[in-house]
């Protein structure tokens, strides 16, 4: 999402492998921009930049061509890991354990940064053909439609459900723009694959076809409000009206903060009747990201001399530093940085030497706001306590109001009727305390805006 306006202001080359590049000419075209310089770049390809050569390898993960990254420098060599999985019968063909092995294949590793997403989880992640399996038994089970809600990006999702709906007979509506252009570019590039030409329907295409031959997958597992999930969930399709034969399946996990979006669209499913199954109740996710136990064999396998987490909460990172040394890595090799943090490291360690500057930009109306703008900081204040607009009229000597003021309030549980009252008695005040003393327009304007203010704050 970020990349468009990351290129605008550091035009590079991007080097990226084939299905990562579609969707980056997808976001470009979509904003009105021009195609950036895109380099497909193939797994166990080595390019040299600058001083390092770069070799991708690839790994597990819910999205295709996922990879880590091999350099190779004159200080040492370092491995990026990405955010990966550990599948032993893995879709995409190979396993992430088997690639760290090849792409460390005598060499010594001198730094191994890793995803710690799922450090907390005990055990080890698990197979996503199981998944299809337990998918295919619900939609057995169904006397109505499937509903299957996942990310958009989990691509080996998408051929689990496809399978799991042609075992059972079932032809399959995409829901979600986002979900149709993923289905689209990985099909164009032969990643799903065993698709007939009817087999995925249009709208036009539903009311010939029974509820019990019929699977829907939508986007919206994190209750998003325009998504496919909750549009049929409150009834905004026209053409598909969900009852209590249908079953709704959430095959995500809800990422942290978004509880409570997710439990409203739940309760609204269970409104209409249907039968809804979460991870919670039945085995219908696996995770993108590896368990504890895979992140300690990810790194007793690479054998890094320095260890560096990345990818997770402050906590997930302390936890994975005492994986890495459980896993042989020395206690004082283990380095916890934060955003901004500049690791200086080599033949010797030398630790965090510096700090950059770091934070959030937010995109709006095609314009990029530091989020240490006032611009920003405004909004946010407005948001949380609401304004209130007095616009009022008063003679030449400023002494006088000519007529009553125009008052507007935006978000604040306070009567307009009273905001006049406080403006009134404010300006009457000003003005006999200010009758020997000069009073401009701009100095009035301020000590009424205080004055009201401060009057108002003890009916808010």
């Amino acid at each position: 999402g970020a990349l468009p306006w990351l290129y605008r202001d550091f035009p590079a080359p991007i080097y990226t492998t084939e299905f990562t590049a579609e969707l980056i000419k997808e976001k470009f075209r979509g904003l009105g921009l021009d195609a950036p310089e895109i380099h497909i770049w193939q797994v166990w390809q080595k390019t040299t930049f600058r001083q390092a050569a770069v070799t991708p390898y690839p790994v597990n993960h819910s999205i295709p061509d996922a990879c880590g990254l091999y350099f190779e420098t004159k200080y040492g060599n370092l491995l990026h890991t990405g955010d990966y999985r550990v599948d032993r019968s893995a879709p995409e063909g190979s396993v992430t354990l088997d690639n760290l092995a090849r792409i460390t294949q005598g060499k010594q590793t001198l730094l191994m940064t890793a995803d710690s997403t799922n450090v907390f989880v005990p055990g080890r992640d698990r197979e996503e053909k199981k998944i299809g399996g337990n998918l295919e038994a619900l939609f057995k089970s169904s006397s109505g439609r499937v509903v299957v809600a996942t990310f958009a990006s989990n691509i080996w999702r998408v051929q689990s459900i496809f399978d799991a709906a042609k075992a059972t007979g079932r032809r399959v509506l995409l829901l979600g723009k986002s979900l149709l252009r993923n289905y689209e570019i990985s099909r164009r590039l032969g990643i799903i694959s065993d698709v007939d030409d009817n087999f995925v329907v249009s709208n036009d295409e539903l009311k010939l076809i029974p509820a019990n031959e019929l699977c829907i997958i939508c986007t919206g597992t994190q209750g998003e409000m325009f998504s496919g999930a909750n549009r049929l969930a409150f009834g905004s399709m026209e053409n598909i009206k969900l009852d209590g034969n249908d079953v709704v399946i959430l095959s995500a996990r809800a990422i942290p903060g978004n509880e409570k979006s997710i439990n409203v669209l739940i309760n609204q499913f269970w409104r209409l009747g249907c039968r809804v199954l979460t991870g919670k109740d039945a085995d219908v996710h696996v995770s993108g990201h590896g368990y504890v136990e895979d992140l300690r064999d990810c790194i007793a396998l690479v054998k890094p001399k320095f260890f560096m987490p990345l990818h997770g909460e402050y906590r997930n990172l302390v936890q994975h530093l005492r994986v890495a040394e459980s896993a042989g890595v020395k206690p004082e090799n283990c380095f916890l940085v934060e955003n901004g943090d500049v690791l200086s490291i080599g033949p010797e360690p030398l630790g965090v030497t510096d700090r950059w500057e770091s934070g959030r930009d937010f995109v709006g109306s095609e314009r990029v706001v530091s989020g240490k703008s006032d611009v920003l900081r405004n909004r946010v204040m407005l948001a949380r306590n609401g304004i209130i607009e007095v616009s009022a009229v008063a003679d030449s000597s400023l002494s006088r109001l000519l007529a009553d003021p125009k008052i507007q309030v935006r978000g604040v549980n306070v009567n307009a009727n009273r905001v006049m009252e406080v403006f009134k008695s404010s300006f009457r005040e000003i003005i006999r305390a200010q009758r020997k003393t000069s009073l401009n327009e701009e100095n009035l304007a301020e000590e009424l805006r205080i004055s009201v203010r401060r009057d108002l704050e003890t009916d808010v």
